[in-house]
């Protein structure tokens, strides 16, 4: 378990912490076998709007929430590594997957490059001084 985990895990309840995990499984879920809402506020032991206000307002329900799903989710990585690899060898590779390998090792990064045209920007240090003298008489006034 994480640092982070335990730190928010500090901060929940018993039933936070019940209703996180039942949460995130109920999500993991195949849409024809998902749990209602008020079911798993139920098992948990509160009212189905206590659990709404958890998912909505409780900041450290929902980063808790997130925490267990990515642990959720790791366990499907070598699966997902597994699939990618299919598609890089297949007869035709796809050029998505191979992005995202070379994405993943950090040997293809996307660079932009913002370039913003100010009227300022030809301004000379007198230019500036001037200025900052004029405001600092505005300030006295």
């Amino acid at each position: 378990m994480s640092k982070k985990l335990r730190e928010l895990e500090s901060k929940l309840t018993v039933q936070q912490r019940k209703a996180a995990f039942l949460l995130v499984e109920n999500d993991l879920r195949d849409n024809g076998t998902k749990r209602m809402q008020e079911d798993i506020a139920a098992e948990v032991g509160v009212h189905y709007k206590t659990l709404w206000e958890w998912r909505k307002k409780n900041r450290n329900f929902i980063e808790y929430k997130n925490e267990i799903a990515d642990d959720f989710l790791a366990e499907y990585r070598s699966g997902v590594y597994g699939q990618m690899m299919k598609l890089i060898n297949s007869s035709q590779p796809s050029v998505k997957a191979i992005s995202l390998y070379l994405q993943r090792y950090g040997l293809l990064t996307q660079k932009q490059q913002i370039e913003t045209l100010d009227a300022n920007s030809a301004r000379t240090n007198e230019d500036l001084e001037d200025e900052l003298k004029d405001l600092d008489k505005l300030l006295d006034e």
